[in-house]
């Protein structure tokens, strides 16, 4: 409910937040259940926007984002479970980076290679790729960011999950779990709006990438410890 709710009023994507926290509660958690919880708010917003995708390019970067995802998925197969936190902390601090640093990125060849190759490798291993293709579309009007932002996760989510099943790190354990969290994104994705219209973007903003940030930090440090 928190991740969705911060996702309405900061544009984040709500993984960036919720991954480390849920992490700390247990690493079972990270990504499988998370992904399939979270095609619930992309399959919500991509219907809801559903005239409004920008299909401009959309073809080549899905292909390049299934690309990193079974690259992800093979990855992950080689991480020891009780190390896992580590990777997972991370890539959180990596994309609150990116996240923080916003570049302009044009939508050309090379780079709908880099950012689809790398998020959906960290979105495999992490469950978190939003910050990298936010950053194609940030200077799209909102409703057509959203609305392809969430076709696009609601694809790769499909394709992360069939691999992360082939990579034996998705089964009926995870998909009970993933279940059990889709009720708060729900429940966040209709309390969302007159909240976001409330908060106070910019410090909204700072807060997520701050508690992001230290709940990677503890992640790690746990993980090692």
């Amino acid at each position: 409910m928190l991740g969705a709710i911060l996702q309405a009023s900061t544009g984040l994507g709500s993984g960036l937040i919720i991954v480390p926290l849920l992490a700390l509660v247990s690493l079972i958690f990270v990504p499988g259940p998370l992904v399939l919880a979270s095609m619930a708010l992309s399959g919500l917003m991509a219907w809801q926007g559903r005239r409004e995708i920008d299909s401009r390019g959309l073809p080549l970067l899905l292909t390049f984002l299934f690309v990193g995802v079974v690259l992800g998925a093979l990855s992950i197969s080689a991480i020891p479970v009780q190390r896992a936190g580590v990777a997972f902390g991370v890539l959180v601090l990596v994309a609150v980076a990116v996240s923080a640093a916003m570049p302009r990125l044009e939508r050309n060849i090379p780079v709908s290679l880099g950012a689809g190759v790398s998020s959906g490798f960290m979105g495999a291993i992490s469950g978190i790729g939003a910050p990298i293709l936010a950053l194609l579309y940030q200077h799209e009007p909102p409703r057509v960011m959203r609305a392809t932002l969430g076709f696009i996760f609601f694809l790769s989510s499909i394709a992360i999950l069939i691999c992360l099943h082939f990579a034996g790190r998705f089964g009926w354990q995870e998909t009970g779990l993933g279940l059990a969290l889709v009720p708060g994104y729900l429940f966040g994705f209709l309390v969302a709006p007159p909240i976001a219209r409330a908060l106070d973007k910019a410090n909204s903003r700072f807060a997520v990438l701050v508690i992001s940030s230290l709940s990677a930090i503890v992640l790690i440090a746990r993980s090692l410890l």
